[in-house]
């Protein structure tokens, strides 16, 4: 299993009225996470790409445990837990 954290500040144009994280921003900071994680061991997306491959997002979830707020430093944690292989 791979793993990296990146760290995000959240930018004023990700609240809400209500001064929260929009919702939809997390999954945002996902992908992040994602090319972040790709980029540390040696394989930035753009080179994926080049090769010819996709890397498809087949799951993603989000538990809400605090509310996050204009200027907050997030953690983003990314793991690679499993490798499928195309299907039809």
């Amino acid at each position: 299993m791979l793993s990296h954290t990146s760290k995000i500040r959240v930018r004023y144009a990700d609240t809400d009225k209500m001064q929260f994280v929009y919702n939809g921003k997390y999954l945002e900071y996902f992908e992040v996470g994602r090319t972040e994680l790709l980029r540390n061991v040696g394989l930035p997306y753009s080179n994926i790409k080049k090769e010819g491959y996709q890397l498809p997002l087949m799951e993603a979830g989000l538990k809400y445990k605090n509310p996050a707020h204009y200027d907050d430093v997030l953690l983003i944690e990314a793991k690679l837990e499993e490798l499928y292989s195309a299907k039809v």
